[in-house]
């Protein structure tokens, strides 16, 4: 009896400390206990080995009955399980690129050189060379690996495959602008003499187009990375992809007589205007379709030029098809970082006079300079942390433990999720239209692990959690990638979690 009670007693501190040792030996106990009694009430009805085993196998039945199934129940299943891709760790130095749309595949750079690409079929292994550019198209159907000598565009179809086994690929001389679909813009010189040329990669024997080039120009500025407004030195005409891993869809040109202009990748005549002249000092860069379009069954991409004025005052124009769809007030003067990113630009910096650095957003509202979520924020509840922002929305945690989404221009709420408590540590990412949160489980049972956290991937535009999982121990870096979908490090490997 004295045993029973010390199991009672272990198993009420146990639920109220929410220590599994005592749950545990309250099952042990509990076990030794009703096999002393059965042993006891037995008497000398049975021989002693007979009455030993009897007593015994029902107290280790009884211990197993009362652990087991408890431990079980609070077992965390490995994330590895509930992984579709696996690959191996991404350390530091090691970048990770991905498009928007679900079911693109991912490119892993390696810091030294070499690179993995996801997709749907798993992990494969590209060669490269630390100097070479790897990078996606616009639409995630290629690979354009540009070299010093060339380019290679690599067709990224499971069902097709080259005499080698791997994937069909299409070589050419040049460095590589834009592809658009089939279409593909490149830039070579010899001699002196520089050319631009646009190929059909349906029909690659001869370009669609050549015209000539100025011999000295510059590239397009990354988008969704911070570059200072203005440039210490003018990009490369592979800095961007080099950047971001995906080539433009739009294919810019920059004239030192002209300025930059947007060409027609089908014909490589301009299209509309000149956008910007070759005497301002701008960023500039082709996004996707703006936020919200005049026309939605028509998504055109847009191209963004930020340029700063001679006390750093900033001016955002975005066109559409050559002509312009929007441009914003003048920003305070001041020193400024930028980003375009998804039809906006953000700047980060110090206006000048003060010493505080700060925010600002330019949009289709066509407005003055904002802080992100304008108005719309500024009256929300005070934020605890904030997973990031990007050119549509600003995921924050607040007070209320929820995990709230603002629309970065004008503040207003996209969706609410709930954390585990008002004062719940949460930490995430936010990227390529995608939030990953992390944030403790509260435990409820001596037998739930210590400091399990719930690992929630996000499409920052709907809402919708993708992919969710309770995750026991050390999480490496988590990674968005675009479509809803997560990198996740655990135990020296990577895994592509969400859909």
């Amino acid at each position: 009896m004295l045993l029973l009670a010390v199991a009672g007693i272990c198993a009420l501190l146990g639920e109220h400390f929410l220590l599994g040792v005592l749950r545990l030996a309250a099952g042990v106990l509990a076990g030794l206990g009703v096999g002393a009694a059965l042993l006891a009430l037995v008497g000398n009805r049975l021989r002693r080995r007979s009455r030993v085993l009897l007593a015994g196998g029902v107290a280790a039945a009884l211990m197993l009955a009362l652990t087991v199934p408890a431990v079980l129940a609070t077992r965390l299943d490995p994330l590895s399980e509930q992984a579709l891709v696996t690959a191996e760790a991404v350390a530091d130095g090691d970048t990770v690129h991905s498009l928007p749309e679900p079911g693109t595949p991912v490119l892993v750079r390696r810091a030294d050189g070499g690179a993995q690409l996801l997709d749907g079929t798993g992990s494969r292994s590209l060669e490269a060379l630390p100097e070479d550019v790897l990078a996606l198209s616009a639409d995630g159907t290629r690979l354009v690996r540009a070299t010093g000598t060339g380019t290679e565009v690599i067709l990224l179809d499971p069902t097709a495959s080259a005499p080698d086994g791997g994937f069909p690929a299409q070589t050419f001389e040049g460095t590589p602008l834009a592809l658009a679909g089939d279409l593909l813009v490149l830039r070579h010189c010899t001699e002196g003499t520089c050319r631009l040329s646009g190929y059909d990669l349906t029909d690659p024997a001869a370009p669609l187009w050549t015209l000539l080039d100025a011999e000295q120009t510059r590239g397009v500025d990354p988008l969704g990375v911070e570059v200072a407004a203005r440039p210490d030195a003018q990009p490369g005409l592979l800095d961007a992809a080099r950047a971001t891993g995906v080539l433009p869809a739009v294919p810019l040109r920059f004239d030192p007589a002209q300025g930059w202009v947007q060409l027609d990748p089908a014909t490589g005549f301009p299209v509309g205007r000149i956008l910007v002249a070759p005497e301002e000092d701008c960023r500039i860069s082709a996004t996707g379709p703006s936020p919200h379009p005049q026309d939605p069954l028509r998504e055109v991409p847009l191209v963004l030029a930020v340029c700063s004025g001679e006390d750093g005052a900033l001016t955002a124009t975005a066109h559409q098809d050559g002509t312009v769809l929007w441009e914003s007030a003048p920003s305070p003067a001041g020193d400024w970082s930028v980003r375009i990113d998804q039809g906006r630009v953000l700047a980060t910096g110090t206006e000048a006079g003060t010493e505080t650095a700060g925010e600002i957003v330019a949009s289709e509202q066509r407005a003055e300079w904002t802080a992100p979520g304008a108005e719309g924020v500024a009256q929300a509840e005070a934020f605890t942390s904030r997973i990031g922002i990007d050119g549509r929305a600003m995921v924050v945690a607040n007070a209320s433990g929820q995990l709230v989404a603002y629309e970065t221009a004008t503040g207003a709420n996209i969706w609410t999720l709930p954390l585990s408590s008002p004062d719940a540590t949460v930490s995430g990412r936010l990227s390529a239209g995608t939030a990953v949160v992390l944030d403790p489980v509260a435990r409820t049972s001596p037998l739930d692990p210590r400091g399990a956290q719930r690992l929630r991937v996000i499409d920052t535009e709907t809402g919708e959690v993708t992919a969710e999982a309770i995750i026991d121990g050390d999480v490496g870096p988590v990674r968005p990638v675009g479509g809803g979908r997560a990198l996740v490090t655990v135990d020296g490997e990577s895994l592509r979690f969400g859909s």
